[in-house]
């Protein structure tokens, strides 16, 4: 194998795996520190994951949730960008192996590898349901959405012909999503085909990770938008013609978006350390990987000890971004010869969008022991969209998602649903 990065200058090498919320983070957080950095990540670009939804149902484009990694610390001199993908990790010479056959070696080391689909076993997901979790998913289900509308269009036998989607999970992603495609189907498609869009939801309520009410105004939100909604119920298989349900009901659908779970990237278990919920990596409480004093863990791909009878930490960019900045940190102290701290997270609240103009917002309440401020409606909606703004990677990025949404709220339209084939032989397909 042949060193990546032959590093000679003196200064202790940081290499972060992912540039995911907590990788940037880490990295942002080492900008005035004496290290040298180099992060690592399949793709040379970061994604914002909370609004890959709004990419596949053609309301934002690919670019307007994406920043290219180089891009985004190209005033930062101490970070160099390495794109490929990790193999595993030799822990007694200290080196990051990459399927490319080279190595980068580390003086400390930042697992922030991020999340993959779980789709739990059922039969026939993994080959026919659409998962938003990366750029290519949601520009995947873009393109299939496009092309079954145009689809429908065509073999319609009466006026107006139907499309069904079927969305599983009734968390944060599912409601979005379902909301979404709702909007869709009235703002890209025009009167030629229905949109049937069809909730799936095992809980007996949505959002179950927010108060009942917030549950019960989203219900009502997204059923008064016409999506149909099965609570109680799971999806038991699927093929390409359709999806069995728990409850024996068959649904013809050759769209099947999957919003229902994630589990940690499958490199905590190639590295041979102690795994907890969903192959996620055990972490002491300053989130080092017990009995390596220079790796962390941090973000979805890490479980944090808690004391008994505290809740595992929220998977939400929220506290990646918060235990990337306290890694950054605890690695500058490091270097220092000072100790680290234990990482303690922030509650900012929790906020899911049904449709334009219509969220639901549960903030915590300054002084109080768990109880939360709830909103819904338009207040909830413009705090929604701030905080989105706020968080999305580059200025440019900010500015051109705030226009689309003010237009978009102001004249009820949207106007991503182009469909763009893929060339043959080097030509563009002709109409």
């Amino acid at each position: 194998m042949t060193s990546a990065f032959p590093h000679a200058s003196g200064r202790p090498h940081v290499v972060v795996i992912g540039a995911g919320f907590a990788g940037l983070n880490a990295v942002h957080e080492l900008r005035g520190a004496p290290v040298d950095i180099t992060i690592i990540d399949r793709n040379n670009f970061h994604t914002f994951q909370p609004l890959l939804y709004q990419v596949a149902t053609s309301y934002l484009p690919p670019e307007q949730v994406g920043s290219t990694i180089r891009t985004i610390f190209r005033r930062q001199k101490n970070v160099k960008v390495r794109v490929g993908e990790v193999s595993g990790v030799e822990w007694d010479t200290q080196t990051v192996e990459l399927t490319d056959g080279t190595t980068v070696p580390y003086d400390y080391l930042v697992l922030a590898a991020g999340a993959t689909t779980n789709f739990f076993g059922i039969p026939g997901m993994d080959e026919h349901a659409y998962p938003l979790y990366t750029m290519s998913d949601a520009v995947r289900l873009r393109l299939h959405l496009l092309e079954e509308i145009e689809q429908a269009a065509r073999d319609r036998s009466s006026d107006r012909s139907h499309e069904t989607v079927v969305v599983v999970g009734g968390g944060p992603t599912g409601v979005e999503t379902a909301g979404s495609l709702a909007e869709m189907s009235c703002h890209h498609i025009g009167g030629e085909v229905d949109l049937r869009v069809v909730l799936v939801e095992m809980m007996p309520r949505l959002l179950n990770t927010f108060s009942e009410q917030s549950g019960e105004q989203t219900l009502k939100d997204l059923r008064k938008r016409g999506v149909e909604i099965l609570l109680n119920t799971s999806v038991k298989s699927a093929d390409e013609k359709g999806v069995e349900l728990s409850d024996g009901q068959r649904i013809e659908t050759r769209t099947v978006v999957w919003g229902a779970g994630v589990q940690a990237s499958p490199l905590g278990r190639k590295l041979g350390l102690e795994l907890g919920r969903g192959g996620s990596i055990v972490v002491e409480p300053d989130l080092r990987v017990p009995g390596r004093d220079n790796v962390f863990a941090i973000g979805d791909i890490a479980s944090p000890k808690r004391p008994e009878g505290a809740r595992p930490f929220p998977l939400v960019a929220p506290n990646a971004i918060q235990q990337g900045k306290h890694t950054g940190k605890q690695i500058a102290k490091l270097v220092a010869g000072q100790q680290p701290a234990p990482f303690e997270y922030f509650d900012k609240g929790i906020l899911a969008v049904i449709a334009k103009g219509d969220a639901v917002a549960e903030l915590p309440l300054p002084g109080s022991s768990g109880k939360r401020i709830k909103a819904k409606g338009f207040p909830a909606w413009a705090l929604w969209a701030g905080v989105h703004i706020v968080y999305l990677v580059g200025f440019r990025n900010r500015l051109k998602t705030l226009t689309d949404w003010v237009y978009n709220f102001g004249l009820g339209s949207g106007g991503g649903g182009i469909l763009v084939r893929a060339s043959r032989g080097g030509k563009v397909d002709s109409p």
